[in-house]
């Protein structure tokens, strides 16, 4: 038996074909507690942000042509008439010949369209103030509603929030938003060869890393993460974990059990679980190559190879797109710098690739150079601060490159 082996473009249109549209569910959370989730309705600004004219420096409104012609030799004279205090609307008006001192983010009084630094002023406690610049109508006020209009868009659906999203809603009162419940991820990891981390290898065995990291790559992602342990290479033991996690999750990812050997049972497993089954089982893609994507029930099923570095690769580039998909994210792009190649790298003819490199800020730009080791090393991963596309059929990267480094 073969691999059915798919293109990376091709993995990508079958699983958002799959798995758009899921239904996440969706639930009220305290924009305390809203960083990193994603929202599931429009959000419009009910009110004018700010609420009134304010000045945006420290110093003394004025009708603007009142101070036409000003200057430190001819400075214009005008009388005070009062003082903004912070939090108050005042209650005097500004008229020709008049002006009063206004604090930074203090309420601009009425009649009055300008204001003049405090630098450019001398009060000689005379009841006057002399200005020695002039000013234009609006110079140093935010108006009302020049930060957000009422009724404006200012969360869209789909938007992952960040802080000066919650700086937004708090600013326009909103104590709750509305978000997509989190994605719930069940991880098992599978091999006779596998151990608790607790454990001490004897022989052949290895510790069990993909649960882990797997695990914190979810975290990161913002999904909640479920362990379902170890799981020895038996076909009943691996079902009856998948539909266990499968019950309670939307995603369940195995790891290991994803290639052609004789104990490798994930295939079957998925299979078994209800109709379409298995989507696809192979990438032509290094590392990774050995990937499953399954669905049953209308939830995911990932199969992932058991080396943990390949694991990590896989899951950064697949299942976090899977993930944007099943959560409705509208803005999915990654975080990349640009970077030059420190030395030449050929080509995987036949295969895409995911080169993981290291980035060193290097004047006024990165340079950025592969990781290099063993197939499967973890360790390497620690080196390395994202990874390059590597396009099929490509003749390789080249010392002296520009290169797009999508970020871990």
């Amino acid at each position: 038996m073969m691999f059915d082996v798919k293109s990376v473009k091709e993995t990508f249109e079958i699983i958002e074909e799959n798995f758009s549209g899921y239904n996440l569910g969706q639930e009220w959370v305290n924009i305390q507690s809203a960083l990193g989730r994603i929202a599931s309705k429009d959000v419009c600004a009910n009110e004018d942000m700010p609420p009134f004219d304010r000045s945006s420096v420290d110093g003394y409104c004025v009708v603007a042509s009142d101070t036409f012609g000003a200057s430190e030799s001819m400075p214009v004279q005008l009388e005070l008439v009062g003082e903004v205090q912070m939090g108050e609307k005042p209650d005097f008006i500004v008229g020709r010949g008049k002006s009063a001192y206004v604090p930074t983010g203090g309420y601009l009084p009425e009649g009055a369209d300008s204001m003049v630094m405090v630098e450019y002023s001398e009060d000689f406690g005379d009841g006057d103030i002399f200005l020695n610049k002039p000013a234009a109508p609006g110079n140093h006020i935010v108006y009302k509603g020049d930060d957000v209009k009422e009724g404006a868009l200012v969360i869209k659906k789909g938007r992952r929030l960040r802080a000066q999203d919650i700086a937004v809603l708090a600013g326009l009162g909103y104590e709750k938003v509305k978000v997509f419940k989190k994605l719930k991820i069940g991880i098992i990891s599978t091999g006779d060869e596998v151990i608790e981390i607790k454990s001490t290898p004897q022989g052949a065995q290895i510790r069990d890393i993909n649960t882990y990291s797997i695990m914190a790559l979810s975290q990161m992602m913002g999904m909640e993460a479920v362990s379902f342990g170890i799981v020895k290479d038996v076909y009943e033991y691996i079902e009856s974990k998948v539909k266990e996690s499968m019950e309670q999750c939307d995603i369940t990812v195995v790891s290991g059990g994803s290639s052609m050997g004789t104990k490798d049972v994930t295939v079957k497993v998925i299979e078994s679980l209800g109709k379409p089954g298995v989507l696809l089982h192979g990438i032509a893609v290094k590392p990774g190559k050995p990937t499953i994507v399954g669905k049953a029930n209308g939830k995911a099923v990932i199969g992932l190879p058991g080396h943990p570095a390949s694991a990590f690769m896989i899951f950064q580039v697949f299942v976090s797109k899977l993930a944007k998909w099943m959560e409705s994210e509208s803005e999915n792009m990654s975080p990349f710098v640009e970077a030059i190649m420190d030395s030449n790298y050929p080509s995987n003819n036949g295969r895409e690739e995911y080169l993981a490199v290291s980035l060193e800020e290097k004047g006024s730009g990165y340079i950025s150079s592969p990781v290099f080791g063993k197939s499967g090393m973890i360790s390497l991963m620690t080196q390395a601060d994202g990874y390059i596309h590597i396009s099929r059929g490509s003749e390789g990267l080249n010392k002296g490159q520009k290169v797009k480094v999508n970020l871990f």
